[in-house]
């Protein structure tokens, strides 16, 4: 009884020291064993108990313990399993069709761990992307979470980056939205930080610049498009789901986050901007790269920089956007004036990009016409190149036959027609058309002295010609009145009084008849 005890506790003791050799140990054991020495010399050489020697170099012969091995409930529905998955059969249905069809007794948890240790996903491996100086930009927005706006309030806030992936010079902006506006007054402030701007724009899949990418099938922002063609860049979308393709501005996001947002406190967004910036000139950019170990502002500076394109003469002239349809006089509606359009696009839909001076008509991504913006209302700009052959005389004989029209009505619409020649220089054959028309209505001796009143007045809009016609208003007296001039009672009999009147008298509908 006593000695297997005593043998029970070497063995304990041998295993204890075993488990408390190093692996130096394990090592030098198995070194010194094939040169030769005996057991109890390298025992007493290592400081050892000599069972543990002989468990050292025994451990390698020992052939590994079996154990039984259970099988799994869908080990003979594998091969279905794999087929399933080639078609993208998710596990959930695959469970409901085991237990149903086969009566599988199990879980879904077991399923998912089965499918996980018989078909492990593949490891996708990425190659690490290089670009040459001034070649490209990565942009991105970020949420940063809910910071002070404007007036101080907390409001949701975003963060976009522009990234030279070169350099690794960073540029960065605080933003409360997403829109194209913003993102184009960022991106051109961004060129200014950088000096010029890279070739190539890569973007994630943003609808401020995308609107659609399904592998091929692209669409962009009309807009963006031509903000990029103004700097002389070209867009590069990303690949959806794929944030590896832009993985330079992805970190650059988190760095802002955590670098700069966190552990901060800003008053309102001024002074939020003007920590970032100083953030930005005085740390980010001068920081020990962690990827190049190089400085950004340096490493832009003696190479980069002088590979950007230069920027443009002028600014970036955003044009905002509209869709009018043609109609059959070939001119588009837009804020009461009317802008003339080519023949071949009547009863199409164009879109109108304008701002405060211009009106830009496109179609199937042409400029098909530029207009300069009309002031006023009721105005027609039109080129005669967009009118169809048959409607355009030339100047001199369409003037010509239009003043014969006008003579034959009588002598004061045919001094009419000189005052409409120099106040409706461009669009003045539409009110000849008009008093044409009125003048078969309503006969000429009428409109004759119609046109008599309203040249006293200088009038020649439509509406107050007509209330001259209907009205009879063409058989008062005519004052010698100006417009505007304070009617002294002493100046005039009662008489002479009731006769002065102002232009406002013929423009009211419902006066009544002399």
């Amino acid at each position: 009884m006593d000695n297997n005890r005593s043998w029970w506790k070497h063995r304990k003791g041998g295993e204890k020291s075993r488990s408390m050799l190093t692996m130096y140990k394990q090592i030098t054991i198995k070194t010194l064993d094939k040169q030769g020495l005996k057991q109890s010399e390298i025992a007493r050489q290592i400081g050892c108990h000599r069972h543990t020697i002989t468990n050292v170099l025994q451990r390698e012969k020992f052939i590994e313990k079996q154990t039984r091995k259970k099988g799994s409930f869908f080990d003979p529905h594998q091969q279905q399993i794999k087929e399933w998955r080639e078609k993208k059969i998710s596990i959930l249905r695959m469970f409901e069709i085991l237990a149903k069809t086969y009566d599988i007794h199990s879980t879904y948890v077991n399923l998912c761990k089965y499918i996980q240790v018989h078909f492990p996903k593949q490891q996708e491996a990425f190659g690490v992307q290089v670009t040459e100086p001034g070649e490209v930009a990565e942009i991105d927005f970020g949420y940063l979470g809910m910071l002070p706006g404007p007036s101080g309030k907390l409001v949701k806030t975003y963060g976009l980056a522009v990234i030279l992936p070169y350099s690794k010079l960073d540029f960065y902006a605080i933003t409360y939205d997403q829109k194209l506006e913003t993102l184009v007054k960022e991106l051109e402030n961004a060129f200014l930080y950088f000096g010029g701007v890279p070739k190539r724009l890569k973007v994630d899949n943003m609808k401020t610049a995308i609107l659609k990418n399904h592998h091929y099938d692209l669409e962009f922002n009309q807009d963006f498009l031509e903000f990029a063609y103004h700097y002389n860049t070209v867009i590069i979308p990303c690949t959806p789901y794929h944030p590896e393709q832009k993985g330079t501005v992805e970190a650059g996001i988190k760095y802002l986050q955590g670098n700069f947002i966190s552990g901060r406190t800003f008053q309102d967004s001024r002074d939020m901007k003007q920590q970032l910036r100083n953030w930005m000139d005085n740390y980010a950019n001068k920081r020990v790269h962690g990827t190049t170990r190089k400085v950004p502002v340096e490493e832009f500076r003696q190479i980069e920089a002088s590979t950007l394109q230069l920027l443009p003469d002028t600014p970036f002239a955003f044009f905002n956007r509209g869709i009018r349809t043609v109609a059959t006089n070939c001119h588009i509606h837009f804020e009461n004036n009317y802008y003339s359009v080519p023949a071949s696009l009547v009863g199409k839909d164009v879109t109108l990009r304008f701002n405060d001076k211009l009106i830009r008509i496109v179609y199937e991504g042409e400029q098909i016409a530029l207009h300069q913006k009309a002031t006023g209302v009721g105005n027609y700009v039109t080129k005669r190149s967009h009118l169809p052959d048959y409607k355009i005389y030339s100047e001199t004989e369409y003037q010509k036959r239009a003043e014969e029209q006008m003579a034959d009505i009588g002598e004061e619409a045919h001094e009419y027609f000189r005052f409409l020649l120099e106040t409706k220089d461009n669009y003045w054959f539409r009110s000849v058309r008009a008093i044409l028309g009125l003048s078969k209505e309503y006969g000429s001796e009428p409109v004759n002295k119609t046109l008599k009143r309203a040249m006293y007045y200088k009038a020649t809009d439509l509406t107050t010609l007509k209330n001259i016609l209907e009205k009879k208003l063409y058989l008062v007296s005519e004052e010698p009145r100006l417009m505007g001039r304070q009617v002294q009672q002493a100046d005039y009999s009662t008489e002479q009084t009731s006769l002065l009147r102002d232009l406002s008298y013929y423009t009211i509908s419902e006066r009544s008849t002399v």
